[in-house]
């Protein structure tokens, strides 16, 4: 399935598939929202398969907005897809508690 990003209530959520080929449409289109000064909140909860790639720009969100103090919270710790990717390159602790 192919990537969408929904947003309702200022929650971007993310469903099909996050692998190298969408990985860079999810950097674009929440990079965007982080120059400004509103809170992020990306639900990985509709993810279907997520590959190390996908993983590695979860990672690079989390970091940019960290170096622009603006706050990220990425929900899926319940997504056993998403869980175990993030497990692969120790990044675990990204994922917030699921609720917003």
């Amino acid at each position: 399935m192919p990537l969408q990003i929904t947003e309702a209530r200022g929650i971007f959520c993310v469903h099909g598939t996050l692998n190298s080929s969408s990985a860079t449409i999810l950097s674009r289109h929440i990079g965007r929202y982080l120059g400004s000064d509103r809170r992020i909140v990306i639900n990985l909860d509709r993810i279907t398969s997520i590959d190390v790639n996908g993983a590695s720009a979860l990672q690079e969100l989390y970091d940019n907005a960290a170096k622009r103090n603006r706050q990220l919270t990425i929900l899926g710790k319940t997504n056993e897809s998403v869980f175990s990717s993030l497990q692969k390159i120790n990044s675990t602790y990204i994922l917030g508690a699921n609720q917003a």
